[in-house]
């Protein structure tokens, strides 16, 4: 979790010790402390001159424009492709010039205030068709509202038959062809949703009825006589958004907390990821 709260406004040094940097460069920013986000900055002076805009979309996504201050953008641009993987939540910001006021106090120091937490859901190259960057290929993200609340769990079949376990594999192919960059595309947040959905399902299908973290059952039953479990993503910082099978696991209530709050997080995290890995191998080479 993060301690930004909507709307609210930050100094630089607030962002940059969360994720625990020292870039001195706006505009993404990332570090060892939280490997699971990446901070996009967006707005002030330069797009505009550059012939380009950031900004939030009616349906609450926000399209960001990639790194590269001259010439094409290219995806092999660190800040770039740690967007296009895919595997991290965005920290969204806006920036604020100070006022005059501000400035005779404090001196220049850009204000930044927190839009929320987003994933990649898609990017695209594009061309200004005006101001100082017309005609250069720029890279333009697509963002989708990440939503931190805890997910509750969907659709689960208790009785896991060897059936199942080949629907397993089915589903396992078909989201792993879904989440490769080949496949990446602008996605409506219909279908975003929709891809989400289908990969909570596969986790809680995968988990039949057990907490991927612990080993224990599910610690009660939802009114529909599901058992309940919840979907964590093992890199995100956020727990929403389409991603890989083997990103995903379903947990207890207890185990998700301690994932995301505990002191022992960080080793608790990695033996979740052993497990996960397990899990998917088995399903790879399931009979059949």
């Amino acid at each position: 979790m993060h301690p930004f709260s909507l709307g609210q406004e930050y100094e630089r040094a607030a962002l940059l010790s969360f994720v625990g940097s020292r870039q001195a460069q706006p505009g993404v920013i990332w570090g060892s402390r939280e490997p699971g986000c990446v901070i996009c900055t967006s707005g002030g002076r330069h797009g505009k001159q550059a012939g380009y805009v950031d900004g939030q979309q009616p349906d609450g996504s926000w399209v960001y424009v990639g790194q590269g201050t001259s010439g094409d953008q290219r995806l092999e641009n660190s800040a770039n492709a740690k967007l296009a993987s895919f595997d991290r939540s965005v920290l969204l910001f806006t920036t604020r010039e100070p006022n005059s006021r501000e400035i005779a106090l404090r001196g220049y120091g850009k204000h930044y205030v927190f839009r929320g937490a987003f994933n990649v859901a898609g990017f695209e190259f594009f061309s200004p068709d005006s101001g100082s960057r017309k005609g250069d290929r720029l890279l333009r993200f697509f963002l989708m509202p990440a939503d931190d609340s805890y997910i509750e769990s969907q659709a689960f079949e208790p009785s896991v038959t060897a059936e199942h376990e080949l629907s397993l594999r089915a589903m396992q192919l078909k989201l792993r062809e879904l989440a490769s960059p080949a496949k990446q595309k602008r996605l409506t947040t219909i279908e975003y949703r929709a891809r989400s959905a289908a990969v909570h399902r596969y986790a809680l299908a995968r988990a039949k009825g057990s907490c991927e973290c612990c080993g224990l059952g599910a610690p009660f039953e939802s009114d529909q006589g599901i058992p309940y479990l919840e979907v964590h993503h093992l890199l995100r910082l956020a727990d929403d958004g389409p991603d890989a099978p083997s990103n995903v696991a379903a947990v207890c209530p207890n185990c998700h907390r301690a994932l995301h709050h505990s002191k022992g997080r960080a080793a608790l995290a990695a033996s979740l990821r052993l497990r996960v890995a397990k899990f998917e191998d088995e399903i790879v080479h399931a009979p059949g």
